[in-house]
């Protein structure tokens, strides 16, 4: 089971969601992350953030979402609203996509810290709840719906 986490930058939400699903996923889930416009590296803060709650931040990078169009994603989570005004890359409606809309920890007020982690925290819940069923043994209407209870 592939999982892409897109956002705008990929340098932010979809890159701790990333890592989070290699922490937490057994053989057969992949987790990856992508952007529409991908800065070159991680945010400092998240790569922080990551490593004071234990999860790697080894080969995270910001890359292109169309990097993943030979690579067939089975499910597309969008993190980033503005990610659903692009033209989205064809493989996109061939996966199960629902979108987890956060807000950008970078743009919010208060303590870039705590707005990351807060991020962290929501992401956390979320994955770990969705991975503690077998995705594969459901179909795409009970996948997506899933996904979507998962994100309430």
């Amino acid at each position: 089971m592939k999982i892409l986490y897109l956002s705008t930058n990929n340098i932010c939400r979809s890159i701790i969601a990333e890592s989070i699903t290699r922490k937490y996923a057994v053989d057969n889930v992949k987790g990856m992350s992508g952007g529409t416009h991908p800065g070159d590296d991680i945010h400092p803060v998240a790569h922080r953030i990551l490593k004071n709650h234990h999860f790697s931040s080894v080969n995270l990078v910001g890359k292109s979402w169309d990097l993943f169009s030979s690579w067939e994603p089975d499910i597309v989570i969008t993190l980033c609203d503005k990610v659903l005004k692009e033209k989205c890359p064809t493989y996109v409606g061939k996966s199960v996509h629902v979108h987890w809309g956060l807000p950008d920890p970078t743009k919010q007020f208060g303590n870039m810290e705590e707005n990351f982690t807060k991020i962290l925290t929501i992401l956390d819940e979320r994955i770990t709840k969705m991975l503690e069923v077998d995705l594969e043994s459901l179909s795409k209407e009970e996948l997506r719906a899933h996904l979507k209870k998962v994100a309430q």
